[in-house]
């Protein structure tokens, strides 16, 4: 069988000194749901709580048992089950495999038992979310994800607290923590509608409407999202629980993210002719301003205006319609013109202005007046 080794983590209370097998008992066989075959023990003379221990086989190049066990005896999380012990065999006839065999303490009420049993409100839903988040989020910060979360693979304490066994000695591959979060989603899910292998999670989802919160539907299809590089990590669902109060957790649409993108590239591409524009506007309302300064001059001003006040003789509005022009005024009456065929003999400038009608034409034209202006100045 080969040469066995035994490490017991120094927070256990074991004797990491003595033996194992001197420190517990065996208590029989049991096929979890979760966990699948496990085997019970109990410590001596203690009323500890029961360890269960399973097998793990782990090639030697991913980690040996020492790496395992260091590893595993520094995550310190209270949401994570308490690592006991661990021991190994190298055997012969399985090539560079260890069989391994992993204690941890162990708790008989599992959250499907708690979802069947109990019903369960939103706020305690909140609850179960934010403890598996945490845990997870830790376990992501140490390069580690859980592989298995489900209903019958989550532990639940006598009070109500969430406890979570990692997945041992392996590390994540690139969708590996998008998975975890898929089945965190379809945990939540079981949570609401306490029923599990559905089909249409989605329709799932919409018929929730009105039952449970807008923030808590839209978290739950964030996770379960088809596409696992659109769905959000621990770290960005702890940020999305947290805030949930203050900040509405919204779907991302990348196609409408590129095209605000495009549109931004745009906006700044066009800057120059934006302040062309601007430019355009400003000449314009200068031109206005300056078209409508008499209006403005109409009005009061810092400085002196000036009066022009006129002085005549005779009223003006008379003198204006004495001198229209005879071919404006309607009593005049042209004679018709006469078509000569032959050229039109020549007539000197000076005989047409004495002939009597032309000649009247012009004194009415040209009547002298006498204007008097006299220039006052208005202070205001």
């Amino acid at each position: 069988m080969g040469n066995l080794q035994t490490l017991i983590n120094y927070h256990a209370p074991l004797n990491y000194a003595q033996d194992l097998n001197e420190q517990i008992i065996d208590q029989g066989m049991l096929e979890h749901p979760g966990l699948g075959q496990i085997q019970l023990w109990k410590i001596k003379e203690s009323n500890l709580p029961m360890l269960f221990s399973f097998h793990a086989h782990i090639f030697e190049k991913d980690s040996s048992i020492i790496e395992i066990h260091n590893f595993r005896s520094s995550l310190q999380h209270p949401n994570l089950i308490e690592y006991f012990a661990c021991t190994g065999s190298k055997a012969l006839n399985i090539g560079n495999v260890q069989s391994q065999q992993f204690f941890f303490a162990y708790y008989s009420k599992t959250l499907k038992d708690h979802i069947q049993s109990t019903n369960i409100t939103e706020v305690q839903i909140w609850k179960i979310i934010e403890e598996i988040v945490d845990v997870m989020v830790y376990l992501q910060g140490k390069n580690r994800y859980h592989g298995n979360i489900n209903s019958q693979s989550i532990f639940i304490t006598d009070n109500f607290h969430i406890k979570l066994l990692d997945k041992i000695g392996q590390k994540p591959n690139r969708y590996s923590i998008k998975d975890d979060v898929y089945d965190l989603g379809i945990l939540v899910i079981e949570l609401l509608t306490k029923r599990t292998n559905q089909l249409n999670f989605i329709s799932q989802i919409k018929n929730l409407h009105g039952k449970f919160t807008l923030q808590l539907l839209q978290l739950v299809a964030k996770m379960i999202d088809q596409n696992p590089d659109k769905r959000p990590d621990f770290n960005q669902i702890q940020k999305m629980v947290i805030n949930r109060f203050k900040e509405p957790i919204s779907f991302i649409n990348p196609d409408k993210i590129a095209d605000r993108n495009k549109l931004t590239s745009r906006i700044s591409t066009q800057a120059p002719l934006l302040s062309q524009t601007d430019e355009i506007k400003s000449i314009q309302e200068q031109s206005l301003q300056i078209t409508q300064l008499p209006c403005l001059l109409s009005q009061k001003c810092a400085f002196p205006s000036t009066i022009l006040r006129c002085k005549t003789t005779k009223n003006l509005q008379d003198q204006h319609s004495n001198n229209l022009s005879p071919y404006k005024n309607k009593n005049f009456e042209s004679t018709p013109r006469k078509i000569y065929s032959d050229k039109m003999p020549q007539q000197s400038t000076t005989d047409y202005r004495q002939s009597p009608q032309n000649q009247r034409h012009y004194d009415n034209q040209i009547t002298p007046r006498t204007l008097d202006f006299n220039i006052q100045y208005q202070l205001n």
